[in-house]
């Protein structure tokens, strides 16, 4: 079967039993493909999350992370908890990442513009450059999309 095939059976897959989003769906796909993010604005309900949670199963044994972040959400939540035996017993700040963002395939980041300075700015490294510092270690993440999305522009200011 050759790659045209392939991708139009993967996208059938993709979109099964979705109405009117084999577009968004062919978009996400490429824009993994290119190793480049994607942002998604609209109103709620119209299958935003959706598009992430597909997009997972084009991969083997692919992992995602999905959080919906709040102004309240903290690093902790995306990037994983401090280790706190690492930190008693080694004095080593470090990060236990396995299960979310720095583990994952596919990230999907709800609501993004409602994120905190510190998230965002954390963020812009694992977006642009595939890396997570954890202590004083440099994590290479695996991550082939991430699809941050939105209900709303961000405010002005």
């Amino acid at each position: 079967m050759d790659a045209k095939a392939q991708i139009s059976a993967l996208l059938k897959q993709l979109s099964e039993g979705v109405f009117e989003k084999r577009r968004i769906l062919a978009v996400a796909l490429l824009s993994t493909v290119a190793g480049e993010s994607i942002f998604l604005l609209g109103p709620p309900g119209t299958a935003k999350s959706l598009v992430a949670r597909r997009l997972k199963q084009a991969f083997k044994d692919g992992k995602s992370f999905e959080y919906l972040m709040s102004r309240f959400s903290t690093p902790d939540e995306i990037f994983g908890p401090v280790s706190i035996s690492l930190l008693k017993n080694e004095d080593r700040y470090e990060r236990v990442v396995e299960g979310f963002l720095p583990t994952a395939h596919i990230v999907f980041l709800d609501e993004i513009w409602k994120a905190s300075p510190s998230i965002q700015n954390a963020l812009l490294t694992a977006i642009n450059e595939r890396i997570f510092q954890n202590g004083d270690k440099t994590l290479y993440l695996p991550m082939k999309a991430l699809i941050a999305a939105s209900n709303e522009l961000p405010a002005e200011d």
